[in-house]
């Protein structure tokens, strides 16, 4: 899983040596997992989806234990398929989201060619999108329909890229457009990440914003002794005609259950590190610190 940098402490080095195989080991089982059944129902074409969300939901939560990651969800999920948007951390928010709201990812262009990431998602369906092509957005918005038309569940972070949890970028409207078109409730929630207070903060060890290189965050990641995944989701799913006006919408709804991973005094225009951090999961009220009881993995079998 890369290189431990040589700068980090003992504990660090070797929980990254133990998690970094384990990850990896989960992974490929789920993955051989669902490529085995993909091939299986092949005469069955309508159960493959849900065999690809059972699969997904298991792979998450798994994944993200064996990482050093505890879930903690708020709110019911939605009840059925459709689209759902949330706002963009780090890598991480993968696992945390397969995990509750099992579907097909919309995922940047590049990492289709990534070795051996781009060969999962590919398996998994996801739908890549040159965000920076007019006609790209447009034809994965038509294959966005496709899937929504199927019954499958569409996953968008509408902000277009990862931050570093301070605040929420402003929410893109072109991918909104098939549920505008068909007027269907979208569905949102919000990701948050807390490390305990030996680790370093989220906002660098967990969130992967910015010119971050994926090594040596990700062996960092993994060095972390523990750290909590919290996914807020919204009450009520939302609606409309116009993709611009949904968008807005949307933006409000999800900052209405964003919390920032950070605070900090503004010092400079171009930078966007603090000087002073603190961790905003710690000025969480007290009735919502505890767990959930969702840390581990999931026992059921049932497919989703």
């Amino acid at each position: 899983m890369g290189s431990v940098p040589s700068g980090a402490p003992a504990g660090a080095r070797v929980r990254t040596w133990l998690r970094g195989p384990a990850v990896l080991a989960v992974t490929l089982f789920w993955w051989t997992t669902l490529l085995v059944g993909k091939l299986l129902l092949t005469p069955l074409p309508r159960h493959r989806p849900g065999w690809r969300r059972w699969v997904m939901r298991h792979w998450g939560r798994w994944t993200l234990y064996v990482a050093g990651g505890r879930r903690r969800v708020l709110g019911p999920g939605p009840a059925g398929p459709g689209l759902f948007v949330s706002n963009h951390l780090s890598y991480a928010d993968i696992l945390v989201l397969a995990g509750e709201v099992p579907g097909r990812f919309v995922a940047k262009a590049e990492i289709r060619d990534w070795p051996l990431i781009g060969w999962i998602c590919r398996s998994a369906d996801v739908l890549f999108v040159d965000r920076g092509s007019r006609r790209d957005t447009a034809r994965v918005a038509a294959e966005m329909q496709r899937a929504l038309d199927a019954g499958d569940t569409v996953i968008l972070f509408p902000e277009g890229t990862s931050t570093s949890g301070h605040a929420l970028l402003p929410f893109r409207a072109p991918l909104l457009a098939p549920a505008a078109a068909a007027n269907l409730p979208v569905h949102y929630g919000a990701v948050h990440y807390r490390t305990t207070r030996d680790d370093p903060p989220a906002f660098l060890a967990i969130c992967w914003w910015g010119d971050m290189p994926l090594f040596p965050h990700l062996p960092n990641l993994l060095g972390l002794r523990r750290f909590e995944a919290t996914l807020r989701f919204g009450r009520e799913p939302l609606r409309s005609a116009d993709r611009k006006q949904l968008a807005r919408q949307l933006e409000q709804a999800v900052a209405g259950v964003f919390e920032p991973t950070v605070g900090y005094e503004p010092h400079s225009p171009h930078d966007p590190r603090p000087r002073h951090v603190v961790d905003a999961g710690e000025a969480a009220s007290p009735g919502e610190r505890g767990s959930s009881g969702r840390d581990g993995p999931a026992v059921s079998t049932g497919a989703s």
